[in-house]
This record gives structure tokens, C-alpha cells and sequence, in this order.
């Protein structure tokens, strides 16, 4: 099932429990794709005052904010946008527990139930405990028509009072709102199929600054998962085994991946950025017979810069550069894909595959407009941006002609420290394509 947080809800609930500047930030992991993040995982742990007693709230917040003796009963309407799945609605009650005598959050019951035409009717439940002031633990499941999932998910930003990061993670998770076109820069969309992925995973991370107070960190982290593909229930679409039975894997199939990962960051916040820059670079291995069915490394590298600039309304200019190279024997959903939110915003997840992939995004962020809402500021952006991508079996085999070009424009909600939602609109070769997504400052 697609777990990536439900837009328009978790913004608010964000908004909702969103800490003044000197809260908690989220460790700097490393995930293995931004849909992994924890930041997405694990909403806020501090409730401000101003949203527990507003003095003269407005109809909407009081409507959604109810305060408790011991926390917030919160009530919030659920609307996604994906181009692979379609419109998702539904509705998400959440109880927000705090410590005695405090106001740090210690726990979160949020569950939801949702509707979306092809998936029909999905009740999710989620759980959030708060240990200590920078550890999570995450529970979540929920089932459905064809989807369900069950997840557990520990992070910990100065594991046993060290300066060591950690995180492990463990979950079973069927998605059968998949795409495939096949593999290579040029695959025609009357290819399209639909599949079903079924996954278990483990997970384990741990970090380290290079020295005390340095920008620079490293990772060091192992993901086992077992796999297994196979036709989708989405009508009106060919059968995936029917189309590309050389992909079949109706048996699971295990890959172990060992992952470095190295960081730069100099950015004033990882999610409401204005300024500063971030690299990683990273290279896993997988061994065949090593607890993996397949023998493959992979590379790459995620650049981002902004640049403020100094004019009477705030604008940012934001630029990122991807590039990941894959090379030996690795089954197609392992492969570099391009599109969806997180690298080409006019086609939908995973449009193109390949062992290559190069990606480049420049957005020119405005804030047009800001409002204080139950004691926070929020500030309204439009961001019109360019992109290009493209696939291949290497970097000396990309062509000129199979450059997918983007233009577009995001409308952004930002919610400082913490919180940022944001409606993407890309229009490419093959039409426009909507997105929803919240904490993701790219």
C-alpha cells in the first residue's frame, strides 16, 4: 500500500502540533528514497500554547482543535492527489497525549479511514510514542480491498546519550497502485501495466558526525527485503505478467543491501529551507548468496542549493541534481526510476527505468501572502519551476532526445519550523500531473 503521508491531513495535523523555533528537528538519517524520511513518519512532539488556549480562534481551527486536560482531540479531512492511484478523501480523528506536567507529547492515536475509487474503502490506524524528547517509536497498520500494511518503525537522534543517530524499521507492505512501462529512456505509454508489490523489509541505520560540530556526517546502514510481484486489480489496464512475463516474480525474492552514505548539510532547517546546501553522496552493495539473491552495487549522488534573495517579499531559489548508476544483476524494482514528486513532477512514480538516471530541478519560490493562524505564522508561496530528466543503461548512452523537460508551477504552504504542504502542478510530454506532499523541502 502507498505510505506516503497522506497530504492534506498530515500538514494540518503538523500545523496543529508544530513548535516554536527552538523544537525538536529530525535527525539527519538517511533514507533511502524522501518517501522513506522520518520526517513524514513521525508528526511533531510539542503542542504550543497557542493552539492549546487560543484567545479568539478562527471558525475553522476551533472546528478542528479541541483541547483535552491532558492533550488535543483533533479532527482533520483527508484529501491525495496521485497520478498512479487518483483522488483519495476520508477523514482522520487524532488524540494527542502529553507527559504529566508538561507540554511534550508523549503519545498520538491517529487513525483514518479513506476512500478511493479503485481501492475502495481503507481503515489505517497509527501510533506514535515518544520515550524521550528526541526518540520515536512507530506503529501503523491497515488494510484494505487489495492493499495492507503493518509497520514498526524506531528512530533515535543520540542513541544511549551518544552523538549517534539510529533507526530500525520493519514492515509488511502490499502497493498495488504500481506502474510499469518497461525498462529504458523511450518506453511508449501504451505499455502501461499495472502490478501489485508485495515486500517484507528490515532496516537498520546508524550515524555519526565526522567530528564534533561538523557538517559533514556519515552512514552506515543494511536493508534485507523479500519481494514479489504481480498482475494489479486496476481496470482498464493490461495484465503486467501478460505484457512482460519475463519480469514475473510470483515467488519472493530476497536482495540484502549494505549502504554508505556520506552528508553534507549547511541548511537553516531540512524541511522549511531558505538558505544553505546539502550533498550526499552513496554507494550500496548487495552480494549474491550473501542473505541476497542478487549481485549489484548501486551509486550516487543528491545535490541541493538555495539562495535567498534580499528583496521586500521573501524569494528562494532552489536547485537540485540527481544521479544514481546501478550496474550488475538486479530485478526491475530495484532499478533507478524517474518521476513523481521527488524527481520529474509531470509523470507519475516510476515512469522511466533504467541502471542510469539523471535528474535536474530549478523552482523560484514567492511568498505572496502570510497570515497568523492560532499563534503561527504561516506564509503562502508560488513556485513556478523547470526540470529535466532522463534514463539509460549509462551515462555515455543518455541522448538529447530522450530528455523528458518539465514546466510547472507548486503552490506552498509553510508553517515555520516545522511543517511545509504544497500542490504540485507539471505539465510534460504526456500531459499534466498533480501532486500533494507534505515536509519534503527538496
Amino acid at each position: 500500500m502507498r505510505r506516503r503521508t497522506i497530504g492534506l491531513a498530515l500538514a494540518l495535523l503538523g500545523f496543529a502540533v508544530t513548535a516554536r523555533g527552538e523544537g525538536y528537528k529530525p535527525p539527519r538519517m538517511t533514507p533511502l528514497s524522501p518517501e522513506d524520511s522520518s520526517s513524514e513518519l513521525v508528526p511533531r512532539r510539542d503542542i504550543p500554547p497557542q493552539l492549546e488556549e487560543p484567545e479568539a480562534p478562527a471558525p475553522w481551527l476551533s472546528w478542528m482543535l479541541h483541547p483535552l486536560k491532558r492533550g488535543m482531540w483533533i479532527r482533520l479531512p483527508i484529501v491525495d492527489t496521485d497520478p498512479n492511484r487518483g483522488i483519495t478523501v476520508g477523514v482522520m480523528p487524532i488524540w494527542v497525549l502529553k507527559a504529566p506536567g508538561s507540554d511534550r507529547i508523549k503519545q498520538i492515536h491517529a487513525p483514518s479511514i479513506t476512500y478511493n475509487r479503485y481501492f475502495q474503502v481503507t481503515p489505517t490506524y497509527r501510533y506514535y510514542y515518544y520515550p524521550q524528547e528526541d526518540a520515536a517509536l512507530v506503529a501503523r497498520a491497515s488494510v484494505g480491498k487489495y492493499e495492507h500494511e503493518i509497520l514498526g518503525h524506531y528512530e533515535d537522534q543520540s542513541f544511549a546519550g551518544s552523538s549517534h543517530d539510529v533507526v530500525l524499521r520493519v514492515q509488511e507492505n502490499i502497493d498495488a497502485g504500481q506502474r510499469f512501462f518497461g525498462v529504458g529512456p523511450n518506453t511508449p505509454r501504451s505499455n502501461e501495466t499495472n502490478f501489485k508489490e508485495d515486500t517484507l523489509t528490515v532496516k537498520g541505520t546508524v550515524g555519526a558526525p565526522l567530528a564534533e560540530g561538523s557538517n559533514w556526517r556519515a552512514h552506515i546502514g543494511n536493508t534485507m527485503v523479500a519481494e514479489k510481484v504481480s498482475n494489479g486489480p486496476l481496470p482498464g489496464l493490461q495484465g503486467f505478467s501478460d505484457v512482460f512475463p519475463r519480469f514475473q516474480a510470483e515467488h519472493r525474492h530476497q536482495t540484502d543491501e549494505m549502504r554508505f552514505t556520506l552528508d553534507y548539510d549547511t541548511r537553516d532547517h531540512p524541511v522549511t529551507t531558505t538558505q544553505g546546501s546539502f550533498v550526499q553522496f552513496y554507494r550500496a552493495q548487495s552480494v549474491r548468496d550473501f542473505a541476497s539473491s542478487y549481485d549489484y552495487s548501486r551509486s550516487g549522488f543528491d545535490g541541493r542549493l538555495f539562495h535567498p534573495w534580499k528583496t521586500e517579499r521573501k524569494q528562494v531559489t532552489a536547485v537540485q541534481l540527481q544521479f544514481e548508476q546501478l550496474m550488475g544483476d538486479a530485478p526491475f524494482w530495484l532499478l533507478p526510476r524517474l518521476g513523481g514528486k521527488y524527481s520529474l513532477r509531470a509523470y507519475g512514480d516510476g515512469r522511466y527505468m533504467d541502471r542510469s538516471m539523471v535528474a535536474l530541478n530549478v523552482e523560484q519560490r514567492y511568498t505572496v501572502w502570510d497570515t497568523r493562524m492560532g499563534g503561527v505564522t504561516t506564509e503562502f508561496e508560488v513556485a513556478p519551476f523547470v526540470g529535466a530528466g532522463t534514463v539509460a543503461d549509462n551515462p555515455g548512452s543518455m541522448a538529447l532526445q530522450y530528455l523528458r523537460p518539465v514546466v510547472g508551477g507548486a503552490i506552498r504552504a509553510v508553517a515555520r519550523p516545522q511543517v511545509v504542504g504544497s500542490v504540485d502542478f507539471g505539465v510534460g510530454r504526456e500531459g499534466l500531473a498533480v501532486f500533494m506532499d507534505i515536509n519534503y523541502s527538496f
